[in-house]
């Protein structure tokens, strides 16, 4: 199992600017084998490497959520129907859109009424370029995103850091 280390997000992510208004970030990173591979490649491996409990969790959390008239986002594994390269800026993939795309970034997101939701997947950095590093960043908007944060605040590093070691980049 590979191990994944809490880190800055990078200085040159695609991130930065949503951090000034963001009441929620975290970045992970882990080692990357394969640096062939283009961010959009990494996210689906990631995606296809969810563990049965973090289903379970989105399950949950979508029930609970449509129940006070939040977006159910679905499952992190969603099928991709087309080839990752494919991909492009507007087009949805797993329960994110796209924001942005570079050869080095793959910028999601979600937006509800509730809060912003920004991940970025960062191929490498500038000190380390054989890593990459997975980032989120969270603008909320009102008591229902600060009270939803609570119990996701503590369960998202979980989430990702099991993410990261299952992936095999």
């Amino acid at each position: 199992m590979r191990t994944v280390a809490t880190t800055d997000i990078p200085r040159e992510s695609l991130l930065r600017p949503f951090l000034a208004t963001a009441t929620f970030h975290d970045a992970y990173r882990a080692d990357l084998r394969d640096v062939t591979l283009s961010p959009t490649e990494i996210y689906l491996h990631a995606s296809r490497a969810t563990p049965r409990w973090v289903h379970a969790l989105m399950s949950i959390r979508n029930e609970l959520v449509r129940r006070v008239g939040l977006k159910s986002v679905g499952a992190l594994n969603m099928a991709a129907d087309k080839l990752p390269a494919a991909f492009d800026v507007g087009d949805q993939i797993g329960i994110f859109g796209i924001l942005s795309k570079t050869e080095d970034e793959l910028l999601l997101g979600i937006d509800d009424r509730h809060l912003d939701l920004r991940v970025s997947i960062r191929k490498g950095t500038s000190s380390d370029p054989n890593s990459y590093v997975v980032a989120t960043a969270v603008k909320v908007h009102n008591w229902l995103g600060r009270a939803y944060m609570l119990p996701v605040g503590r369960i998202h590093p979980l989430v990702v850091k099991a993410l990261m070691r299952r992936t095999l980049v």
